[in-house]
């Protein structure tokens, strides 16, 4: 389960925090090599890699009729408000 008051846990301010991540999915929808291209701190980036991590297999990319490997980018953005 992603942890969206973890930011405010972690003492960040108002504002937003994007985290982009960048994985490999590979023929049959398997992820590896989940790591973050950025961290905006307040433990948003471990976050988003586990959140990803423990997600569902993804579909995988085709060319020309064919299932391939590729390198996905995924953002997830943590908005913190003043409440």
């Amino acid at each position: 389960m992603l942890s969206l008051d973890l930011p405010v846990n972690k003492g960040a301010p108002p504002g937003k925090y994007t985290v982009v991540i960048s994985f490999i999915v590979d023929k049959e929808g398997a992820l590896s090599d989940i790591k973050a291209e950025n961290d905006p701190g307040y433990g948003t980036a471990e976050e988003a890699i586990r959140m990803i991590a423990k997600g569902p297999s993804w579909i995988p990319a085709k060319q020309n009729g064919l299932k391939v490997i590729y390198r996905h980018k995924q953002s997830i953005t943590y908005l913190v408000s003043e409440e």
